[in-house]
Order: structure tokens, then sequence, then C-alpha cells
């Protein structure tokens, strides 16, 4: 059998032609490299977490099937210990994962821990270190602002600052949920509707700009106020609805800000270069670049076992 494979060329021969030869060159699958199903675990482990969570799945070879895709496994068995005690992490089959609580395995700051992951052909594992201390932010601006496109939505903006802890490398990412209040129509028949006040909570987006994002490293910078990106969420707008006979029902949000928390993880190295290899991962679409590698520390496989601390910060309004 044979595969066809689209092969990028740079004609040089084209300029001043009407027509390169055919960009698509057949090659026999033998000659194709062999690839094999891995194992792939990832999990985030920290002390303010209240449960460490752990997804096991195989990789999908390269070749050989017409859409790749992960598959989860439901029958591993996956320990996690910190050196004098070990427990076996029970599968949740309802979010299809598994799952401990911090009752009967708890997380510590400065502990090493080693995960072990089996599906009874192969066997990885894995290591990481909790940082010790924790950075919270010191200040942080909340604004609001229009947004640039037509539709003249109102963004709220959030910037916040911390200290870097001196004399040692660390890496960070930041995080932040927005408590509003806001109003709503209440009922399902338009003829009824009447307002009603209701709270949610939003995850805060942040907007990349070029040598600041969601993860930074000290590297050059130790003992230096840290500023995090923009971030942005877009607030509830006015809705109208057309009762007929020129009747329209408009209700307006009149959004009200709850409480806004705010997070600074302090990570270890494997935590930042993971996700920094996935955010590179993604961005290459340029034809002319090799793809990015992602970043694995899972011995045997594929995948990431990583921890963080995570220092807090909440602002309530009055």
């Amino acid at each position: 059998m044979k595969m066809n494979i689209r092969i990028l060329l740079i004609c040089i021969s084209c300029f001043g032609m009407g027509a390169c030869e055919s960009l698509v060159t057949e090659i026999d699958d033998a000659d194709l490299p062999k690839t094999e199903s891995r194992l792939v675990v990832q999990s985030f482990i920290s002390p303010e977490n209240q449960k460490t969570l752990v997804v096991v799945s195989q990789s999908a070879p390269l070749f050989g099937q017409d859409i790749p895709e992960a598959l989860l496994i439901s029958n591993a068995l996956v320990t996690i210990s910190n050196g004098s005690q070990e427990a076996v992490v029970p599968y949740d089959s309802v979010n299809m994962l598994y799952a401990i609580d911090k009752s009967r395995f708890p997380i510590e700051a400065g502990k090493k821990y080693t995960i072990t992951a089996s599906d009874g052909k192969r066997s990885v594992n894995a290591f990481c270190t909790v940082p010790i201390k924790i950075v919270s932010a010191k200040s942080f601006e909340i604004d609001t602002t229009l947004s640039s496109n037509f539709s003249n939505d109102t963004l709220l903006t959030l910037k916040m600052q911390w200290d870097d802890i001196p004399g040692e490398r660390n890496f960070y990412r930041v995080r932040a949920f927005i408590d509003l209040e806001y109003s709503v129509p209440d009922d399902t028949n338009p003829a009824e509707f009447k307002e009603r006040r209701v709270r949610s909570r939003f995850n805060v987006n942040w907007e990349e700009t070029i040598g600041r994002d969601n993860f930074q490293s000290d590297a050059s910078l130790d003992g230096t106020v840290f500023t995090s990106p923009r971030g942005t969420l877009r607030l509830p707008g006015i809705t109208a609805y057309d009762l007929g006979n020129g009747n329209v029902f408009t209700v307006y949000p009149k959004s009200k800000i709850v409480s806004v928390t705010m997070e600074v993880f302090n990570t270890d190295e494997v935590y930042y270069r993971y996700h920094k290899s996935l955010d590179n991962a993604r961005n290459s679409d340029n034809p002319f670049v090799e793809p990015s590698l992602v970043f694995t520390n899972i011995n045997g496989g594929l995948g990431c076992f990583a921890a963080y601390h995570i220092g807090q910060l909440v602002y309530r309004a009055e």
C-alpha cells in the first residue's frame, strides 16, 4: 500500500514559468517511520488542591490511522508516593480520570513526589518537587473599557503585580476569577419576562504580549517586580426581546463586581517548560518552521507530572 504525503517544495524554476511539478510524492508504506503507542500521563499537584487528579491515556501512532486520537485508559494501576508513604490513586468513572482526596494523601510543600502508571503491558514513572514558598499579588488594577469591535461591549480589565522571590530560580503563572452579579430575563415566555439578579463566576483571559504572557520566568529578572499581562473579561451585554406589536423587553445587566480572586502560581521548572512547549506547538503554523516538540518528563512515556504552590489575593467589593 502507498500513502500520499504532501511535501512542501520551493521550486526556483517556477519563477517565470507556468507551473511546478506535482507537489505530491508517493512514499511506500514500508519506508514510513515505525511508531508505537505510548502511555501518556498528565498530573499537576499542589498543596491547595482538594484532590490530586491524574489522566492516563495512550498516544496514537503517527501513521496507520486516518484520524489519530488519544484513548483514555481506565484500567491502569496508578500510584503516588512521597518517599515514605504510597497510595493507589483510584479511577473516577464519572470524570474519566484517577483521583485521590487530599485527606487520604496530602501534598506538602518542599516534598518530592513520584508517580507510576501501568496498564499491565507498559509502565511509566515521573517525579517532581513541590515549591516551598508562596507568592501573592501585592497590588492590582481593575478598570473598564469599550472593546474595539462594532458591538461596543464593555471589557473589564485586570493587571496584577508581585515580588519575585530573590536568590532562587522561579517560574510563575497567573490566574484570576471574577464573581459578578447581573440581571437576566426570568421566564420562558417573552410576554411574561421580568428581571432577575444572578451571580456567576467568570475566568479572566490573558492577553499575550511580546516578552510577557501567562507563564513567566525570572531569568535575568531575579528579585524584581513582576507584572501580569492584561486580563480581560467581556461583561454581560444589553439584550432586547421583540414581544410583537412594537413592544420590546430590554434587559440592562447592571453588572456589579462581587469579588475578584487573583492567584499567582509558583511552579516548578517542569510545569513551566511543559506549558510553554504547548504554547509553542499551538503557534507553530508557519509551514517553513519545523514542528515544535512538546516537553515531557514521563520516563518511558509522554505527558507531564509537575507541581506548583498557589498564593491568593481576594478583593471583595463593598
